[in-house]
């Protein structure tokens, strides 16, 4: 691919653990802002929300700018030589391991290697991807990465987490690339965007856990998350589905609202949903015979 010169501004959010986001502000915000001058870039951390153990890092600019503010911020993250942080809350945990002895014989090179929770919709993460995968594997190749989609979105939202894991100046030149590529893929979304927030119960509300069959939730779900969308915007409930399946291959959707008649009526939905899917595919079944 022929280098060429990035124009144009983006804005890019990544997650970060309170730990991660300390370092990155350092005493009295001394080193946040001393990324927000060297690169000229608009930077700033969410605030730390009560009961919640991460926060949103947003960097916006020139393309080139923010691609280097990242770089100045992984770089940050890579000097903390304690042990990798190990969180309960799950999407905080990197998908991607370390790279074995193998990739990286030496330990001083591997302590090099950072990885970057980039936040992005989930019809960016299919630009990203592209046909059979063909673009992020050119992503991967041209900058020496590696990058991972996780699979389920992150909580209330129509976001993914995209990560990318390799050395500082590598997850720069390959965030270029992606801020170029949805630069030109620039389409009008809808979707919900995350933001960290406590999954605790307000007090007085009603919640109603439902167990589906792990091979039915995308279909409940919706195209980019837009059936289960319109479920809770017409019951005026929260619906929230769990990352895995349990041991009998179930994920819970749990139904929140402010009263039992609220949560009765999206549970109702939501297993109406389930039957017509299924019939469906039996139907389909049927005529394939």
């Amino acid at each position: 691919m022929a280098e060429v010169e990035p124009t144009g501004t983006v804005s890019h959010r990544a997650l970060v653990s309170l730990k991660e986001a300390a370092r990155i502000i350092g005493a009295q915000g001394s080193t946040i802002q001393e990324i927000r001058q060297s690169n000229q870039v608009k930077i700033g951390i969410s605030p730390h929300e009560k009961g919640c153990s991460d926060r949103l890092l947003t960097c916006s600019g020139p393309i080139q700018n923010v691609a280097d503010a990242f770089r100045d911020v992984l770089d940050v993250l890579i000097q903390d030589d304690s042990e990798p942080e190990t969180h309960t809350y799950k999407p905080l945990n990197f998908i991607l391991p370390p790279p074995s002895p193998a990739e990286m014989p030496e330990t001083e090179t591997t302590k090099r290697v950072g990885n970057l929770r980039l936040i992005v919709t989930n019809s960016q993460v299919s630009s990203i991807i592209g046909m059979q995968g063909a673009r992020i594997k050119g992503l991967i190749e041209r900058h020496g990465v590696k990058i991972v989609a996780s699979k389920n979105f992150l909580p209330d939202s129509q976001d993914r987490v995209v990560e990318i894991q390799g050395f500082s100046e590598s997850i720069a030149s390959c965030l270029v690339e992606i801020s170029q590529l949805l630069a030109t893929e620039a389409r009008g979304s809808h979707e919900k965007h995350y933001y960290p927030h406590t999954k605790n119960l307000e007090e007085g509300s009603v919640s109603k856990t439902v167990p589906i069959p792990a091979e039915y939730v995308g279909a409940l779900l919706g195209r980019g998350g837009n059936r289960v969308a319109n479920l809770r915007k017409y019951t005026k409930t929260k619906v929230l589905v769990s990352d895995e399946s349990d041991e009998n291959g179930l994920r819970s959707f749990t139904i929140t609202g402010n009263n039992q008649n609220s949560v009765k009526l999206a549970e109702t939905m939501l297993l109406k949903n389930l039957e017509t899917e299924k019939q469906r595919r039996d139907e389909t079944a049927t005529k394939e015979l």
